[in-house]
């Protein structure tokens, strides 16, 4: 799959330098290109399709696993540890953090793809022209700035958000259980007041994670603009000089435009890793 993304840039730069700009351009060459770009597209939709097919059934089916081998673990528990344990937090730990960690699995090998992705977009670029490439890549140190300073708040705020989640659970799973006693002690006014307490801070914790996930998208997209800038005006002064290819200028667009896109993917993909290590 990501050999495919990273071939169809390539096969539009030789469209264009070799089939409609160069001295050899021909219909048969063209013809050979349209049908290699076809042949791209097949294989990186059946490529596609197929990972997504396998990570969803191993990730099933491991989830599937861990589910069997937790309760089985249950079975086996001490009873003074059912009694300190609230029924309702270990009922948010067999459903929620269970989820997330489905979530991570089903993630992991998308993240995966995604550094290969960013490896082999630096590789062609440099390799095509080092120079422009150089430049495209000189927003990149402001990025790891940026990421360094967001990721320790990151951190934080979705362990907390997890934690929060998982005491609100309990709380809700134990009133439910308890709640003859709640009634017969007169106690709905006070459980009531326990229980939008926690579900406050709960709502809190998680709209500070979810600006804590979104910060960067406006970055990434910034920095986006600022590289395909410097590739316009750079590579299209070199063009009109004839010291770059356009087809050349047209790949480094299409390759800017998707070395953002797997870093703003791993920037999410950050905060499901994150929550899966609370869960976990």
């Amino acid at each position: 799959f990501t050999g495919a993304q990273l071939l169809i840039p390539l096969i539009i730069r030789y469209t264009i330098d070799e089939t409609l700009v160069g001295g050899n351009a021909s219909p048969a060459l063209l013809a050979g290109a349209i049908a290699m770009f076809a042949a791209a597209i097949i294989v990186n939709y059946g490529a596609s399709w197929i990972q997504d097919w396998l990570v969803g059934i191993t990730g099933e089916q491991v989830i599937f696993d861990l589910r069997s081998a937790m309760y089985a673990h249950l079975q086996h528990v001490a009873l003074t540890f059912m009694d300190k344990t609230e029924v309702g937090r270990m009922m948010s730990r067999l459903t929620g953090d269970v989820n997330s960690l489905q979530e991570f699995l089903e993630n992991s090998v998308t993240a995966f793809g995604d550094l290969v992705l960013l490896f082999g977009i630096v590789v062609i670029m440099l390799t095509m022209d080092f120079g422009l490439g150089i430049l495209t890549l000189s927003v990149v140190p402001t990025l790891f700035i940026v990421r360094m300073i967001w990721l320790p708040r990151a951190r934080v705020a979705f362990r907390r958000a997890r934690e929060t989640n998982s005491t609100a659970n309990g709380a809700l799973a134990e009133g439910i259980r308890a709640v003859r006693t709640v009634q017969s002690m007169r106690r709905e006014a006070v459980n009531f007041d326990l229980y939008d307490e926690k579900v406050q801070e709960n709502l809190g914790a998680h709209l500070k994670s979810a600006k804590m996930a979104q910060v960067m998208v406006p970055i990434v997209d910034t920095l986006t603009g600022a590289a395909m800038g410097v590739v316009i005006v750079v590579g299209g002064l070199q063009v009109l000089d004839s010291t770059l290819d356009v087809g050349v200028m047209v790949a480094f667009l299409f390759y800017v435009q998707r070395f953002f896109d797997p870093i703003r993917s791993l920037t999410t993909q950050y905060s499901v890793m994150q929550r899966a290590m609370a869960s976990g």
